[in-house]
């Protein structure tokens, strides 16, 4: 049976809501449980390593009942670079090659061991290309995902003087790195936060309740958390703004409908890190999936026509 309208009123006002407090207390739980494991470890002693939280938790985008915490252990004493496309590196530019003894290899296996050494064996599954994970304890912490990282810059100029500040990976199974902006991402999201009146997170969250929601009854496959955060971020503000809570997301909807329609509108949407594009190069998700997302979501709400 379709959703009456005030049924679909009170269903988003549940959907944008974020973590409760209690989940909330849990997830800071598991990030401080991270940071003790990394500290305790006697193979980091010397090594610069900067602990974070990245993602749907430091960006207040998650959504209850689903609200894994990420966390970066990223190296900052060798730092991975590279530069802007049609950019090179002038001659007169030297580099000092890091002479340390970390590698991707040593270095995810060293993050691994300090964590299995405070959850435990059977806390800490390895088995990801890029994360590892450390399995949720029911009333006591979330799963979180604990990435092994170096720090990377990519260089704008050729005098290297023009300089963003990113997070890179290398896959276990030595695969080409990726390069994150976690960041400019938080920086980026707040913002447009701020100028909506707190619109694009409620939006954001709601889309994830709602992909959750379909993904659960089979009617489109699971689609990565992420992926919400920036079908959001595309969205004008002024669209986002528009009428009440109802009224808003119905536009927020129909303009991403109007953009994925058109395959070159599509083309210049981004992620809300503004370093990469949504629909190019390597990616998790396609233009059909926020297709299908999107058009799955307005039909199950009954906007109709």
């Amino acid at each position: 049976m379709a959703l009456s309208a005030g049924d679909r009123k009170a269903l988003l006002s549940r959907w944008i809501k974020p973590s409760s407090d209690d989940e909330q207390d849990q997830q800071d739980r598991a990030q401080r449980m991270v940071r003790e494991a990394i500290k305790a470890h006697s193979a980091f002693k010397g090594s610069n390593v900067l602990i974070y939280t990245k993602g749907s938790y430091p960006n207040n985008t998650n959504v209850r009942r689903d609200s894994d915490v990420d966390v970066a252990v990223e190296l900052q004493d060798c730092i991975y670079y590279g530069y802007k496309s049609g950019v090179s590196a002038s001659s007169s530019v030297k580099t000092t090659p890091y002479s340390g003894s970390w590698t991707p290899a040593t270095w995810r296996a060293e993050v691994k061991a300090a964590l299995v050494n405070q959850f435990g064996s059977d806390g800490v599954d390895a088995s990801g290309k890029i994360a590892i994970n450390i399995r949720a304890v029911a009333g006591s912490r979330p799963s979180a995902d604990v990435v092994p990282s170096f720090a990377y810059h990519r260089y704008d100029n050729s005098e290297k003087t023009d300089v963003k500040v990113g997070s890179c990976v290398f896959p276990a199974d030595g695969g080409e790195k990726v390069v994150n902006w976690p960041q400019q991402q938080l920086d980026n999201g707040r913002a447009k936060n701020k100028a909506t009146g707190g619109r694009y997170k409620d939006y954001v969250r709601a889309l994830k309740n709602a992909e959750n929601t379909l993904a659960a009854n089979g009617t489109i496959k699971d689609l990565p958390s992420y992926f919400m955060e920036c079908l959001g971020y595309n969205v004008p503000n002024g669209v986002l703004e528009e009428g009440d809570l109802d009224a808003g997301f119905r536009a927020t909807l129909a303009n991403l409908w109007a953009r994925l329609k058109d395959g070159s509108a599509a083309e210049d949407m981004v992620e809300p890190n503004y370093m990469k594009w949504l629909f190019k190069g390597r990616q998790k998700w396609s233009t059909d999936d926020a297709k299908s997302l999107v058009l799955k979501t307005w039909n199950y709400l009954a906007y109709g026509d």
